[in-house]
């Protein structure tokens, strides 16, 4: 039922644009028109006759905005920035690991009787020794580090029991705060305004989204009110040459001076210049379109001719003020907005006065140590330590028999003063009473807005039934001019001012027309409720629709 709809809204459409059609002809040209045979097609109507239109609804052109539009595709991109940005404040917990080696060497010169070595006149000692520290801070505010640190050591001093030696510890050591960003700290307040500002995307983005759609209702209707101004202008010409016909056939037989058809042939020739100026409208909101509906513009779009097929036809909208404003305050993203600062303050606030607590903190740490060697010759009778042995027996002595050390302390601070706290705290709750006063002005605002938007779809509904009983008086009068005119009893120029009145009138109840879609949009776009679930999940994806970033 509905593609049988939309087929017949298509059939009537280009009917409505060949309604004033006679031949299919180019353009008006700079010498005019020839003969009454030779009214020019519009640009919508030779796109249809060569192929290139592009019929679309409204709902359809609304679509391919929603999917092809540049605006909506560069806010599309703004969430992943700032779930980005969320990630980025998650890498305060990221774990580090970090990896030392050390290389030394050290020669002294014997100067003592205990300085006795294998060189005589000089001690030396190498050593290599390397690092692993792994550390991992915590979501409570505190950190864990482990760190394992062995070494080997080779000597050529006699008073060495072991050569080369094997030491290291294993150490692990941990802090917390106890009471000072305990339960909120700075990272963790990153993190929540980072979740903050997505949700404040998307309230952006759907702002965004109704902006776009409204501007491309907005121009849809404009296409319309320039392909049907087009076709009032070229049946107005279309009365002006009737007109010179009947004044030439007049003047051939002698009954009306010739000043009479010079009138009605500059008669044709104004409007001749209107009909090109109706082109030109045509041609510019073609363009308007386009650029709301293209990605690249090297698109197929801008090769194609758009054709409306929605008519201007009158359906009235109807809602009471009430509701209208209880709506836009509901939806309205302004106001989320600025709750969503508040939210932030309060975020700001909180961190700050957890800052005004004590700094109670703790930390400890236990290590374990063990070492080996290689007993030294000659020591093997008088000395046999259970540690003789190389690297491995080094990890077996630290893990089965090592020596230990642990310790655990609490430290304290406690701020005398701190006047930078202090005002930043006074600033603060300055500023909430501030937005809680914008919350206020731009609920009035709304207010305003939509009820000047009630108004103005009102005007726009009287303005159309003016226009209608105009027109009528206007085609009355023209009717009656010209039979007054063949009875003789009227003048030439006074059909000519008839047949302009209607031109006018049938104008003024297209611009009625088209007003009135166009106040429906600004009401719709006040209340913020132009925006479907299905407009918003189309226009989602609109930046993978960008050629260069498919």
């Amino acid at each position: 039922m509905k593609v049988c709809s939309v087929s017949l809204r298509r059939l009537v459409a280009s009917g409505m644009i060949l309604a004033f059609t006679i031949i299919p002809i180019p353009s008006v040209t700079a010498q005019g028109i020839a003969s009454i045979e030779d009214l020019p097609l519009s640009p919508v109507e030779r796109a249809q006759q060569d192929g290139t239109a592009l019929l679309l609804s409204l709902t359809e052109f609304t679509k391919l905005v929603l999917q092809n539009n540049l605006d909506i595709a560069i806010q599309d991109t703004n969430e992943e920035n700032r779930r980005w940005a969320l990630s980025s404040a998650y890498g305060a917990y990221d774990p580090t690991l970090t990896l030392s080696t050390t290389l030394s060497s050290n020669r002294t010169v014997s100067t003592n009787a205990f300085d006795i070595s294998t060189s005589a006149g000089s001690t030396t000692s190498d050593s290599f020794r390397y690092g692993i520290t792994f550390r991992q801070p915590l979501k409570t505010g505190g950190s864990i580090s482990v760190t394992h640190q062995p070494g080997r050591t080779s000597t050529n001093s006699n008073m060495s029991t072991m050569n080369p030696s094997y030491s290291g510890s294993l150490n692990i050591s941990f802090s917390q705060s106890l009471w000072r960003n305990l339960r909120i700290d700075n990272t963790r307040n990153q993190i929540k305004l980072a979740n903050l500002n997505i949700e404040m995307n998307e309230v952006e983005f759907r702002q965004s989204v109704t902006t776009t759609i409204a501007n491309a209702q907005t121009r849809y209707w404009s296409l319309v009110s320039a392909i049907r101004n087009y076709e009032i202008q070229r049946n107005s010409v279309r009365l002006a040459m009737i007109n010179l016909r009947d004044q030439q056939r007049r003047l051939e037989v002698g009954t009306i001076p010739p000043i009479d058809v010079t009138t009605a042939e500059a008669t044709v020739t104004s409007r001749e210049l209107n009909l090109i100026s109706a082109e030109d409208q045509i041609l510019q909101a073609q363009n308007n379109l386009r650029q709301l509906a293209s990605s690249d513009r090297n698109s197929d779009v801008w090769k194609r001719v758009i054709v409306p097929t929605d008519l201007p036809d009158f359906i009235e909208y109807k809602i009471d003020a009430d509701t209208a404003v209880a709506i836009a305050i509901k939806n309205s993203p302004q106001l989320e907005r600025l709750r969503m600062n508040t939210t932030q303050l309060n975020m700001q606030n909180r961190l700050s006065r957890e800052n005004k607590k004590w700094d109670v903190s703790l930390s400890s740490s236990f290590q374990l140590s063990g070492s080996a060697g290689q007993v030294v010759e000659g020591y093997e009778g008088r000395y046999k330590p259970s540690v003789n042995g190389g690297l491995p027996t080094y990890y077996k002595m630290m893990f089965s028999d090592p020596g230990t050390n642990w310790s655990v302390g609490f430290n304290i601070s406690v701020p005398l003063r701190n006047r930078n706290l202090e005002a930043t705290l006074a600033q603060q709750e300055i500023q909430k009473r501030q937005y809680l006063m914008q919350e206020r002005r731009d609920e009035q605002n709304i207010q305003v807005d939509v009820m000047n938007a009630l108004q103005s779809l009102e005007s726009s509904r009287r303005q159309i039934i003016a226009a209608e009983n105009s027109r009528r008086v206007a085609d009355l009068q023209l009717e009656g001019e010209v039979k007054r005119n063949d009875a003789g009893l009227s003048q030439n120029f006074r059909v000519l001012e008839s047949q302009q009145a209607l031109a006018q009138q049938e104008y003024s109840v297209l611009q009625a027309q088209i007003s009135y879609k166009q106040a429906i949009i600004t009401l719709q776009r006040t209340m913020y409720n132009l925006l479907e679930t299905s407009d918003f999940s189309i226009a989602r994806g609109s930046s993978s629709n960008v050629p260069d970033f498919r």
